[in-house]
This record gives C-alpha cells, structure tokens and sequence, in this order.
C-alpha cells in the first residue's frame, strides 16, 4: 500500500507499507529503507526457503518515494531471476511454501 500526496507537479508516492515481520510470499520487506539519495551499493542475504522449486521466481520490488508513477508499475521498480531451489534433506521443509 502507498501513501500519494498532492503536489504542484501532481501525485507522488509518500510512503508504503513495511511488512514486519514479512508473511509468506514475502522473503523480506523494508531493507535498505534510506530518505537521501544513496552513494553506496547494497548488499544483504535473503533467506531462501528450504524447499524443492525448480524454475522459480524471485521478484525483487523496488519502492521509489517521491516519484510520479509508472503506468502498471505504480511507485515500485520490478527485478526477477529465475532460481532453482533444491531442499537440505538434513532440514525441514519450509510448510510456508
């Protein structure tokens, strides 16, 4: 969900919403949150769930504040990678999945 607010060059995204803690099918939610402009890149780890997903999808969305929006995209930029996940038999399955 996004916050707009009004402005004289029109609608701009504010704000959104932070899952916390983040739900199934969601990895994580609100890393990296910054309000100035980064001169660093970014890195993390995302936590993969122990499961057996040949060809899947990890989408990575990208929330740009203070922007006008973009046709279908709304206020977010959209990134995948295709992944081939296979289970540790020496752990449980991830029942979230």
């Amino acid at each position: 969900m996004v916050t707009t607010v009004t402005t004289e060059k029109g609608p701009r995204s504010q704000s959104a919403v932070i899952q916390n803690p983040p739900v199934a099918p969601v990895l994580l939610d609100g890393i990296f949150a910054h309000t100035e402009r980064p001169t660093q890149n970014f890195e993390g780890e995302i936590p993969i769930p122990n499961i057996n997903c040949p060809n899947c999808v990890l989408q990575v969305i990208e929330f740009m504040a203070e922007h006008p929006g973009i046709g279908e995209g709304g206020h977010s930029y959209h990134h995948c990678a295709i992944l081939n996940i296979t289970a540790d038999p020496a752990k449980p399955i991830d029942k979230r999945w």
